[in-house]
């Protein structure tokens, strides 16, 4: 079992899940701790949801406003950090499905009560980018995590050491969430022309990649190869732009056999102010010029750009 499914399984036991039964998902936990697969020596005991709560989505809910509830967000002293992690990484999947105004509020409601103790408050920022932004996370949940940078920097008592890590991050995620306009930004041309990208009213799919890597290759030739699309972008309804950030001499020859109806550059800041985690890094602009996907591949992001139009 991968550590996504052990953390599903250990984080249903806690919902009280029906989709699979209890003792099953129980036996799993103790199967995974027993074998030193997995041992959880939790910082505090983890709420259940209440059983009288029927619907998955309720316990989730139900979750994500009492977690905390029993772990004492006073103490003056570090926590275990990894046991803040594993704490995180059980709440981050509740966070996933309950409702979204449920996850705001109880956000909110968690940072304010950080606020005044700079240790934990920098500890649970520590957390939420190791659990649901950074490389290692299983999941990214960019809104999730841009609320709790922007809370946690409006601290005075956030150790300025470790402000300029987090406010760069803040503002690359503030500039291209899903569901606001992608910021503008410049590129070069192969011929050395200057462009600029900005959102307009022709669905849009942009890549940040390397022409050189396999899964952007592979990506090119399938959106190449797939008849619908390639007609969509010859006859103008859907704008193809590949864009390689912080690019090494000689990238020109690299971008020599890119389709010509596509628009292809490079930029040296482009990675400072948009979003770039992976290579290739997707993103789907619709007829809006908001951004509608972003993290996907390259099929994906076709069957967006082609029902944005249909």
């Amino acid at each position: 079992m991968n550590n996504k499914l052990r953390t599903l399984a250990f984080a249903s036991v806690l919902l009280g899940c029906t989709s699979i039964s209890s003792a099953q998902l129980v036996n799993d936990s103790t199967e995974l701790i027993e074998s030193g697969v997995m041992y959880v020596d939790p910082l505090f005991e983890y709420p259940i949801a209440p059983e009288e709560l029927s619907s998955f989505t309720d316990k989730c809910d139900w979750l994500v406003e009492n977690f905390w509830n029993g772990f004492d967000l006073k103490a003056k002293d570090a926590v275990d950090q990894n046991k803040l992690n594993h704490a995180f990484k059980i709440y981050a999947t509740s966070c996933q499905y309950a409702n979204k105004d449920k996850v705001t509020s109880a956000v909110d409601k968690l940072m304010k009560n950080l606020q005044k103790n700079p240790i934990l408050l920098y500890q649970m920022t520590k957390s939420a980018e190791e659990i649901i932004y950074g490389p290692r996370a299983e999941v990214w949940i960019d809104e999730l995590y841009a609320r709790i940078l922007k809370s946690a920097l409006a601290s005075k008592k956030f150790p300025n050491t470790k402000r300029a890590r987090y406010e760069s991050q803040l503002k690359q995620l503030e500039n291209s969430l899903v569901g606001n306009k992608p910021t503008t930004f410049e590129f070069v041309r192969p011929n050395g022309d200057k462009a600029q990208y900005f959102p307009m009213a022709t669905p849009t799919i942009i890549i940040f990649g390397d022409p050189e890597c396999d899964e952007c290759r592979m990506g090119k030739l399938r959106m190449q190869s797939n008849v619908s699309f390639s007609k969509a972008v010859t006859d103008g309804k859907i704008n193809v732009l590949f864009i390689i950030p912080d690019p090494e001499d000689g990238w020109e020859k690299k971008v020599s056999d890119f389709p010509k109806n596509w628009s292809v550059g490079a930029s040296d800041s482009v990675s400072e102010i948009i979003d770039i985690r992976e290579v290739p890094e997707i993103y789907v602009i619709d007829t809006n010029g908001k951004i509608v996907n972003k993290h996907i591949g390259a099929v994906n992001a076709m069957n967006v750009a082609l029902s944005l139009i249909q």
